[in-house]
């Protein structure tokens, strides 16, 4: 099961003895137990009876006696156990040994005022082991894996129901420019605009005043300066991002990533790609595609190529202590506009 499915079904989810959350996206894991535990406990509760080990410290006996252990005030109790690497195939450097037979023992006869929740940051469980198969039979398995731009829609969609909010395409394409694949981050935009709007539609003209500026979407207007052959544009966009005390590095990372997005896109045009196959190829949002083949068409392979190379040399002076970093990266600006 899925993050989304997961959130449509969490009050019976809830009631699950044992629940496996795996995956490498930590927000969405964070999310789904705060979740389950509002279900499960009031605030009061929650100061005593939700517990956290780390099974890279505390073998998994220890964690079950207190799932075992019924709450001195009555009521429900929550025990998660993070960094559950045992239900997988990694190896990892623990001294804790844990005794997986009592943890099979347990799952014959869970108790009924315990809810046991396995953490796995890993992006697949060892279906093999015994253990896992029997946790398959007994509770639910909720994958939580990062995800990559071309796969936003959905979750727009998702977080525009939460907060009972819509509103236009245009918003959405800028959205997804500035917080690319950050669901974190995505949400907390939406969730600015409710707070703004309450429910229904906001305004374009709204929505933009409010949304964040990014450094990655100002990348995309360093991008532009290149094309449109605008220094001073250039120049005033990154004093703008280093008054955001964003480093050079960082920067160049970005616009290096915004270059060759654009190199790879105009390559597979050429080779007769549709859109809709270029998200698929380089995984990333349609409207990124979009915007990436209305650049492209400005520059030649050859002036693509030599801008990635310039990047890179650009990295490695900085990184080698050559040169001032701000001074190599307004040279930078220089050479890819002026030469």
């Amino acid at each position: 099961m899925n993050y989304l499915s997961a959130k449509q079904n969490i009050k019976k989810i809830a009631k699950q003895p044992v629940i496996v959350v795996y995956g490498d996206e930590r927000y969405l894991i964070e999310s789904l137990i705060q979740s389950i535990t509002d279900l499960k406990l009031n605030q009061d509760e929650k100061e005593d009876q939700l517990i956290t080990f780390d099974m890279e410290e505390q073998p998994i006996s220890n964690a079950l006696l207190e799932v075992e252990t019924f709450p001195f005030f009555g009521g429900s109790k929550v025990v998660v156990c993070e960094m559950s690497y045992f239900l997988t195939g990694k190896r990892v450097k623990s001294v804790v040994e844990h005794d997986l037979d009592r943890l099979q023992e347990y799952l014959l006869n869970p108790v009924d005022f315990s809810t046991l929740i396995f953490v796995v940051p890993f992006e697949k469980l060892d279906e093999r082991k015994k253990v896992v198969k029997q946790l398959k039979q007994l509770g639910e398995f909720i994958e939580c894996k990062s995800i990559v731009e071309r796969d936003l829609d959905p979750w727009l969609r998702y977080f525009k129901e939460q907060y009972r909010i819509d509103f236009s395409k245009r918003i959405e394409d800028l959205l997804v420019q500035e917080v690319g694949a950050s669901l974190q981050l995505l949400e907390k935009e939406i969730e600015k605009l409710s707070l703004f709007q309450g429910t229904g539609v906001i305004s374009d003209a709204d929505a933009r005043a409010l949304i964040s500026h990014s450094a990655k979407a100002s990348s995309f207007t360093l991008v532009d300066a290149v094309i449109k052959q605008d220094l001073a544009l250039a120049l005033d966009t990154y004093k703008d991002l280093t008054r955001l005390n964003e480093e050079e590095i960082a920067l160049l990372a970005l616009l290096s990533s915004q270059i060759r997005t654009i190199y790879q896109v105009k390559t597979l045009l050429l080779k007769g790609y549709s859109q809709r196959q270029i998200v698929q190829q380089i995984k990333v949002h349609p409207y990124v595609v979009k915007m990436s083949e209305t650049r492209a068409k400005r520059f030649t392979h050859e002036q693509l190529y030599r801008a990635i190379d310039l990047c890179a040399e650009t990295d490695y002076t900085i990184k080698q202590g050559r040169m001032d970093k701000k001074i190599a990266f307004e040279m930078l600006l220089y050479k890819l506009i002026a030469e």
